[in-house]
């Protein structure tokens, strides 16, 4: 076709790309997103959650002995920092519900279903109404006889008031020697049962929408719980019994919902009971209202893609990551030492902290790392506000604990006791890191210098110890532990180095915008630095990957092992899933990215479900870890995506796998360990991992938006940058709502045999740069814009591929066509 053809044929293409929207994927229902089982719930965890409260147990409805950390005690309710229930059980007309038929995970609640009995279907709901410390229990009952029915309603409830620290191997004093006995009674005049802790202003209250015919208390009070099973809830346990009996009248065919709300608090029983009524006051309102918040969430961020399962993690990551946002009053903040201590006095305290919990059920409290991996996911869903806040929690506590050092705490329970990473301690060095990273991302997104003025101070005291006291040997790599957390490994950590290099750049752009030229100088220089050594430091040329550590003077080892430091300046090549690392950051060139990443891909690195935590044969002993975690599998899908691999062998293959595990436990929760030849998900509720983990949705949510949209904000520059790279296998995506700036922003991609189109909408005021990555030997014929030939163009070789880019600015929709030959 001559050149006259071709653009009479594009000028059409182009208006008519204008007049009428490109539909290339399906668009998913937005309205009422629910998820079901009806398989093995006796052996399946679940969540109702709030930021105050939550109730976990048993998708059949009960409550078994639940958590390691804890042992037996991280399930049932909680309102943190303390527990309130091991849990509660229903009675119908003198019959105990005993499981569930069906499960449901719901828009902000839950709800299990009974098969009928003594003449009713009862449907058992469940939700924490956001700001409260409350959980609600809603009980359908449906009258399914053939007359009216006066239904007899039993509640048992266990209490078990504790408090989230100390843990069961915790000194000097375990879990279990500092549970005290819990007092209970039955307030008669408000028909409520009353449970606290011995010597502690610790309640638990449990009342109806109406007065009970009757109200016991005793330590025989067990609910369905069989004797034999008993002595399991109190390992830890010291909580007592409690029972609640109301009579509801049913017509014949029709159906009545009873309300019952447990609330708590670690100050007063006056705090626990204001609660209590405020939320029995509207019960049904309070539903509504996380219900439609929870749909305004999914409302942010709407992705349309062709792989269906993707679309719904993406999806559900956005509730996931808002059921593990947590908030706590009057935080005491104290170093207990890695568990070996238990100061009566605080460091400090914080009247009121916010962040995101990283898993249920062990982990429901804040972390360095699992907030700065989460922070990708919470930007890109519009979360913005926790992000903010978990990172000003982190901060607020490690300058108490760490003061001037800017050193970043690794774990802080919600009662404020820190258990690992203050000054006097190892910590994880990468922590301190990461966290300059996510207070960057943050700050490119939002365009908010008031958080990068609140978090520089902290961000650069921090990056100053890493490159000081945290690097004895003064060779730019600090020392310390990273993600792994295993012993045999040198005493340089890849991870630790490439996030370091990362938190370097991010600290650059931060001084480089308040003018801070001795900051910006530095961190350049010590960034020019470590990407000028890194390949000679650490790629190993016989493996095909980079090292995942190098040894010190000092690791030297007499232990046996097949792969251990013999002397300082030795790479050590275990197989550990950071081996991906240095192509999640970009630092890695990329003949050795490709090298690395297509070894990675290998079954002695991946297997069936993902990437494992140490390759087959891998370790210090060579017996590897094949254990699939969601975060290595994030950490592959972002590594591939940055180099252009995004096939179904590649970046979706991990994104994919992260996918499949929505189902594994609760319906909607992505987990944190898949199954996989090292780990079964169903073994003893008190043995497992996650069933619910915050940086699941990393690889899935960022990956989507960074790299297959090809969204890159830099809000303080009033910039946005928008290079799609679809994968092959795909025609197209899209996203609408997507959170940037003061604004939001609509992105479409599409590509078929010769022609690549972007179309970006968003607010007016920005430098625009709109483009499309184009595949491997792809020779660009012509690009349009808007309809009109351009001629100045850039054409930009990027690890990605090639990428096309045109310059211009927002406030009206822009359409660029790619023809290539």
């Amino acid at each position: 076709m001559d050149r006259f053809k071709w653009k009479r044929v594009l000028s059409l293409v182009c208006i008519l790309a204008l007049a009428f929207p490109v539909a290339a994927v399906a668009s998913p229902a937005h309205n009422e997103m629910t998820r079901s089982t009806t398989e093995k719930l006796a052996l399946k965890r679940y969540v109702a959650a709030g930021d105050r409260s939550y109730v976990i147990g048993s998708e059949d409805g009960n409550f078994p002995p639940m958590g390691w950390h804890i042992r037996g005690e991280m399930g049932g309710v909680w309102t943190h920092p303390i527990k309130l229930l091991d849990g509660y059980w229903f009675g119908v007309d003198g019959q105990w519900l005993q499981s569930a038929e069906r499960y449901t995970t719901e828009p902000g609640s839950v709800r299990m279903d009974y098969p009928v009995a003594r003449g009713v279907k009862v449907t058992r709901t469940e939700f924490a109404p956001d700001g409260l410390p409350v959980v609600m229990v809603g009980l359908t009952v449906r009258n399914v006889s053939r007359e009216d029915a006066a239904v007899p309603i039993t509640m048992d409830v266990r209490s078990e008031l504790m408090g989230a620290y100390p843990w069961g191997w915790s000194e000097p004093n375990s879990a279990k020697e500092a549970n005290g006995k819990d007092i209970a009674r039955y307030d008669a005049d408000n028909g409520r049962l009353i449970f606290q802790e011995t010597g502690k202003p610790w309640f638990a209250l449990v009342q109806g929408m109406s007065q009970p015919v009757q109200g016991l208390v005793g330590d025989d009070i067990w609910g369905s719980v069989p004797a034999q099973k008993r002595q399991e809830y109190l390992e830890n346990g010291n909580g007592t019994g409690g029972r609640l009996t109301w009579t509801l009248r049913v017509p014949v065919g029709k159906e009545v919902t009873f309300w019952v709300a447990v609330a708590g608090s670690h100050h007063s029983q006056k705090e626990a009971a204001q609660a209590l009524q405020q939320a029995l006051a509207h019960p049904q309102a309070l539903l509504q209202k996380k219900r439609e918040d929870r749909k305004r969430l999914q409302r942010q961020t709407q992705v349309r893609l062709p792989d269906a399962k993707l679309q719904q993690a993406f999806e559900w990551g956005k509730w996931n990551m808002a059921d593990l946002r947590r908030t706590v009053t009057d935080m005491r903040i104290r170093d207990v030492k890695e568990g070996k201590a238990d100061p009566d006095q605080p460091l400090g305290v914080l009247s009121q902290v916010t962040g995101i919990g990283a898993g249920f059920p062990d982990y429901p409290w804040y972390f360095g790392t699992d907030g700065a991996y989460t922070a990708y996911a919470l930007v890109v869903s519009g979360q913005w506000d926790t992000a903010i806040q978990h990172l000003r929690t982190i901060r607020d506590v490690s300058r108490i604990v760490n003061g001037s050092t800017g050193k970043v705490v690794h774990e802080i329970t919600t009662d404020g006791s820190v258990y690992y990473g203050t000054n006097e301690s190892k910590g994880n060095t990468n922590e301190t890191a990461q966290f300059a990273t996510a207070v960057d991302l943050v700050w490119r997104w939002t365009g908010n210098d008031a958080f990068r003025d609140e978090m520089y101070d902290f961000v650069k005291d921090g990056m100053h110890t890493v490159m000081s006291e945290l690097d004895q040997d003064g060779d730019g790599w600090p020392e310390g532990l990273g993600m792994v957390e295993r012993s045999g490994m040198g005493a340089e950590k890849l991870d630790v180095a490439v996030y370091t290099h990362q938190a370097l750049q991010a600290l650059q752009r931060m001084a480089e915008s308040k003018g801070d030229r001795a900051t910006a100088n530095w961190v350049r220089q010590q960034a020019e630095r470590l990407q000028a050594s890194f390949e000679q430091a650490w790629w190993m040329p016989g493996e095909g990957l980079y090292a995942d550590s190098l040894c010190n003077r000092g690791d030297e080892t007499a232990a046996e092992g097949v792969n251990r430091c013999k002397q300082p300046g030795q790479q050590l090549q275990q197989r550990h899933w950071i081996n991906a690392t240095p192509m999640e950051t970009g630092i890695a060139s990329v003949p050795n990215a490709l090298t690395a990443l297509a070894r990675l891909e290998s079954s002695e690195f991946t297997g069936p479900t993902g990437l494992y935590h140490t390759g087959v044969g891998g370790g210090p002993d060579g017996k590897g870890e094949l254990k699939v975690w969601s975060l290595p599998n994030s950490v592959m899908a972002v590594a591939e995506a940055n180099y252009g691999r995004l096939g179904e062998g590649k970046a979706l293959k991990y994104m994919d796998l992260i996918a499949s595990e929505l189902d594994v436990e609760m319906p909607g929760a992505l987990t944190e360990i898949a199954p996989s030849p090292e780990y079964d998900p169903f073994v003893d509720f008190r043995e497992r991992a996650m069933f619910m983990q915050a940086w699941s949705s990393y690889g899935v949510q960022w990956s989507v938006i960074h790299h297959f949209a090809g969204v890159r904000p830099d809000m303080p520059l009033h910039r946005l940058e928008v290079v799609p790279d679809v994968p092959d296998s795909w025609p197209g995506l899209s996203v609408s709502r997507l959170r940037v700036g003061n604004g939001y922003i609509n992105v479409e991609a599409n590509k078929s045999d010769k022609m690549y189109t972007t179309r970006v909408s968003a607010p007016a005021g920005w430098e625009l740069t709109i483009g499309h990555t184009l595949p491997a030997g792809a020779r660009v014929r012509q690009v349009w814009l808007d309809g009109k030939h351009v001629s100045n163009y850039e054409v930009a070789n990027t690890p990605r591929g090639t990428e096309v880019h045109v310059h211009t600015r927002t406030g009206k929709p822009h359409l660029l066509t790619v023809i290539v030959e």
